[in-house]
């Protein structure tokens, strides 16, 4: 009879730890994803901070939240004078309207043709809508928010060999 309790009580310690083990395990799998949760977010509020300085004209605020691959690729005084040179002077506008989609996670992402895709991005398809001197248009973009390092920054897309089609716009 003795051996019998000892049994039990050993099982009922054998079972407790194994469901508190079991417990540890699925907080530790769930807490990643807990942070995680505010990702998308985060990066629909970058971009629409981005936007917004645009809207504004103050360019140089925006070029602030570029990727370095976008600051590369326009140094800030040629971006500053080419935005207001062109949708301020050229086409007369003052201020647009923006449309932004709600943002897609993608993965292995090739957002420049030739650099190494990005492990994962929020893809956010934006439609600004213009009135100017030569009358209403829209300009409908996708542009890529990316970690670099603790920062959300932004990058357009540009595609390879002049397909101007992303992986969205295929399944539409």
């Amino acid at each position: 009879m003795l051996r019998r309790r000892n049994r039990n009580a050993l099982l009922k310690k054998i079972g407790f730890i194994a469901l508190v083990l079991l417990l540890l395990w699925l907080i530790g799998r769930t807490i990643p994803y807990l942070f995680l949760a505010d990702a998308p977010d985060e990066a629909a509020a970058l971009a629409e901070e981005f936007y917004k300085y645009e809207q504004t004209g103050d360019f140089g605020s925006s070029w602030e939240l570029f990727h370095p691959l976008m600051k590369e690729r326009f140094p800030k005084s040629a971006y500053l004078q080419s935005r207001a040179h062109i949708f301020m002077q050229h086409f007369g506008v003052e201020t647009f309207d923006l449309e932004m989609e709600k943002p897609e996670r993608e993965f292995d992402v090739t957002v420049i043709d030739g650099v190494k895709p990005f492990a994962e991005a929020y893809r956010i398809g934006v439609t600004q809508k213009f009135t100017g001197t030569f009358g209403q248009f829209k300009i409908v973009q996708d542009c890529y928010i990316v970690k670099d390092g603790d920062d959300w920054t932004l990058l357009w897309y540009y595609p390879k060999n002049g397909d101007n089609e992303t992986e969205h716009d295929k399944t539409d």
